[in-house]
């Protein structure tokens, strides 16, 4: 297997809304390309950060005649949770993405199969690109890690 993208980096609440693109380069088609993404922490564990938030929130955005009522309940909507996502473009375009809540995935793209919500079909040589969705960091700080590699044989990668 070859390494074609290994980054780590750390976002932090002003990130969310925000988009971060990389590119890597396939020197020549692809038999399976092998994606390993991870960020963490996931869920925000202060519990009174996680009430000030959830307030604010309320304040903002819900109908004035049930704000109070929710403000009653904020604990119904604990733990804020992170959220980062993929998306994938091959040098031709779109090729899926993954837009999931587990905060460790692992995703396969062959030119038969691929995993869910990724495109399966040849894997062209040039510049691909993989953009990391930052929805939301309720966090101080949110850790992320991405590895793509290319594999000459698909079954040597697993099953998708």
């Amino acid at each position: 297997m070859d390494d074609l993208l290994i980054v780590e980096g750390n976002v932090t609440p002003l990130s969310s809304k925000t988009h971060i693109t990389y590119q890597f380069h396939i020197d020549e088609p692809a038999a399976c390309l092998d994606i390993a993404f991870a960020y963490s922490p996931k869920a925000l564990e202060d519990r009174e950060a996680s009430r000030r938030m959830i307030l604010e929130a309320i304040d903002k955005y819900a109908e004035p005649s049930i704000s109070e009522l929710q403000k009653q309940h904020w604990e119904r909507f604990v733990p804020l949770q992170n959220l980062l996502t993929l998306s994938l473009d091959d040098p031709s375009g779109f090729r899926g993405s993954a837009h999931r809540h587990p905060p460790e995935q692992h995703h396969l793209l062959t030119e038969e199969q691929a995993s869910p919500g990724f495109i399966a079909g040849p894997l062209p040589s040039g510049i691909w690109k993989l953009t990391l969705s930052i929805h939301c960091v309720v966090t101080p700080e949110c850790h992320y890690r991405l590895v793509v590699r290319k594999g000459g044989n698909a079954d040597a990668m697993g099953t998708i």
